[in-house]
């Protein structure tokens, strides 16, 4: 994986994207505290949920449907700087001035601009790896350093909270953000804007119109809706299962979330061994590995053997998920990235509520186990279903790598995306 990283653009954006997967981590944790110790109530930390993450997830699309035809250079920095202008709000009012109306407003607007910049910048992302026919490697060193922020971006909001409180905590937001803005504004080789503009107004339902018009990326986004639902059942189950069925306390639990985290490492160092793989094999591995997982942890007779099962989940968690983006990746035009990874990132934020929703109805009605239990069936059908659905696709090949001049020497401009089912390489993510 190399030579991706020998890309000076795509290194600038790969900082971009781990400063804001961080930054996402610190400020959750640090506001859902916030919420839930002012409030004391599960509702208001459902509230932060739905005003954070559900509802900016259905907005998202059209702001990148206004946005995804202009310049990158400016566009994302702006984007940057205005979310560091509400961090710092925000920390004036967890500080003095404190509002749930007003937490969850910028809590709102904040998740709308968050998921619009990620949609970007991962277009961006694929548009300059694609023209190295490095796409498959720039995936990978991406989904590693997802996974670390993953692994230690609560844990960073958590220990800011305790030392300095929430306003400490969403000051480091703003300076991060604040650095994101400069350090994209700074990159030279980020992609040129469209030459020639599609019309913003009903640009979203011409996206839908191209989804369906694509059997491959249409089959890869049902197949992840049906799997993030199954698997995000277990996400309010967890800790039930820890102090009542395992009686293993919050020691246990924590075991288990850390156990799940370095899983989801382990995943993604094996996307970066086999990212040569069809996407067949490795969506379904990774399904798999999520399915049995589960049903370890729904027999577990002791905290150990739930550990096991929680390890083997993340693995299957690490690498399922980036092994479809990147599949999508490889399928959609490069005129209409920006809006299918919106509608991806849109699917990945409002999907997890209604899973978690039947994690919780099932584990009131019955119990822990049992909600595990449908979680790993599930997860095993998807498996199943994809292997079958996915057999009959003819399905695009990443482009081999070029030898001649780095593409980082001049702007990538949006053009014709040449069709690699032509090349005899095998594809992924």
């Amino acid at each position: 994986m190399r030579p991706v990283l020998k890309i000076p653009v795509y290194r600038r954006l790969l900082a971009a994207y781990a400063l804001n997967e961080l930054a996402f981590m610190v400020g959750s944790v640090a506001l859902a505290l916030l919420i839930y110790r002012r409030t004391g109530s599960a509702l208001g930390a459902t509230a932060f949920f739905l005003a954070a993450q559900f509802v900016p997830a259905l907005i998202s699309p059209m702001a990148v449907a206004r946005l995804d035809q202009l310049n990158p250079r400016v566009v994302l920095p702006i984007l940057h700087w205005f979310e560091a202008a509400i961090f710092v709000v925000l920390a004036w009012v967890a500080s003095s001035h404190f509002s749930v109306a007003a937490v969850l407003s910028l809590a709102f607007v904040d998740g709308i601009i968050a998921l619009t910049a990620r949609a970007l910048t991962r277009a961006a992302t694929v548009s300059v790896t694609s023209a190295a026919g490095l796409l498959r490697d720039g995936n990978a060193v991406s989904n590693a350093t997802f996974s670390m922020c993953f692994m230690f971006g609560p844990a960073l909001g958590g220990a800011l909270v305790v030392a300095g409180g929430t306003s400490a905590a969403m000051l480091a937001n703003a300076a991060i953000f604040t650095l994101c803005g400069v350090n994209l504004l700074t990159a030279r080789g980020l992609p040129e804007p469209a030459p020639t503009r599609d019309p913003a107004k009903g640009r979203v339902r011409a996206a839908l119109t191209y989804l369906r018009e694509k059997p491959a990326i249409r089959a890869l986004m049902l197949l992840q809706a049906v799997a993030v639902l199954f698997f995000t059942i277990s996400v309010p189950v967890e800790v039930v299962f820890a102090q009542h069925s395992l009686h293993a306390g919050a020691a246990g639990y924590g075991a288990m979330v850390s156990a799940w985290g370095a899983g989801v490492v382990a995943g993604a160092a094996m996307f970066a061994r086999w990212r040569r793989r069809p996407s067949r094999e490795l969506i379904v591995g990774g399904a798999l590995s999520l399915g049995l997982g589960f049903l370890v942890m729904a027999s577990a007779p002791t905290l150990a053997v739930a550990i096991v099962g929680a390890a083997l989940g993340g693995v299957g968690n690490g690498l399922e998920s980036v092994a479809v983006r990147t599949a999508i990746q490889e399928e959609a035009e490069e005129r209409w990235m920006a809006m299918i990874m919106s509608l991806y990132e849109a699917l990945f934020q409002s999907v997890p509520g209604a899973g978690m929703l039947i994690g919780g109805g099932i584990t009131a009605l019955g119990s822990p186990r049992t909600a595990l239990a449908v979680a790993g069936a599930g997860s095993l059908a998807v498996t199943a279903a994809a292997w079958v659905v996915l057999s009959g696709m003819a399905m695009h090949a990443e482009p081999q790598p070029q030898a001649q001049a780095h593409p980082e020497a001049e702007p990538i401009r949006p053009g014709p995306r040449r069709d690699p089912s032509r090349t005899p390489a095998v594809r992924h993510q």
